[in-house]
């Protein structure tokens, strides 16, 4: 059986035209509409396309998950390429993309006098000055994942085992008679208990619960009485 196709997209047409080509450099503009049609056939709604992007689910697209996103509907794009693509949807240029951001590039004008002003054209021009932002913001999200983990995984231990804190303030009795204790003996009264902890974890729940406490000298009864009162809150991951 033999079948002929009769319109294609740019993007389709130059994988036809070269099966090497997802290595070339495309046209964006081709890129960006096949991406639409492609989300859109997949994903009728587009905060489900958002959410497939949003990989930890903390309500914005870094570089990294916006790369893999590309990636997994097919579009194998060099690195230079997809800062392009996601400069484009990032109008405000906090090397982030936004779910607003996302809706903007992604859906049509509503029938307002704004149908008859078309869209920005992409800039294929690659942008070091964003790239590094965007490599930054990713990082500093990563963090921030890691942060709201570590309070989590800590704030489990305080909360859902019954009788903890008090165990836990007699091992720092025993280690100490000061009311402060450093993060590597808040490390060893929870090993001590039975839960191991990396220092660097540790260290991320004390900064975050006391963003001005010295690691060396933490004022243990504030710090866990933050911890209980912000347990319910990380844990939804407000």
């Amino acid at each position: 059986n033999e079948f002929e196709i009769m319109d294609m997209d740019e993007y389709t047409a130059k994988m036809f035209e070269d099966p090497d080509a997802a290595r070339g450099n495309f046209d964006l503009e081709a890129v960006l509409q096949k991406l639409r049609e492609s989300m859109r056939q997949q994903y009728p709604l587009v905060r489900d396309i958002f959410r497939r992007f949003d990989a930890d689910r903390d309500g914005v697209m870094t570089l990294s998950e916006f790369e893999a996103a590309l990636h997994k509907f097919g579009f194998m794009l060099s690195k230079e390429e997809v800062v392009s693509v996601m400069k484009h949807f990032d109008t405000s240029k906090d090397g982030q993309v936004s779910y607003n951001e996302f809706c903007d590039a992604m859906l049509d004008e509503d029938y307002t006098t704004h149908m008859l002003r078309p869209k920005p054209r992409i800039d294929p021009n690659f942008d070091h000055h964003y790239a590094a932002k965007a490599e930054t913001k990713a990082v500093e999200r990563m963090e921030t994942a890691e942060v709201r983990k570590a309070v989590r995984a800590v704030g489990d231990v305080m909360y859902k085992k019954h009788g903890m804190l008090t165990r836990l303030f007699k091992e720092f009795g025993h280690i100490t008679h000061k009311s402060a204790v450093s993060c590597e003996q808040i490390q060893h009264g929870l090993r001590q208990l039975g839960h191991s902890f990396d220092i660097e974890d540790v260290q991320r729940a004390v900064l975050f619960l006391q963003p001005d406490a010295d690691p060396e000298c933490v004022e243990y009864i504030e710090l866990f009485k933050a911890l209980l009162a912000s347990f319910h809150d990380v844990s939804m991951g407000r």
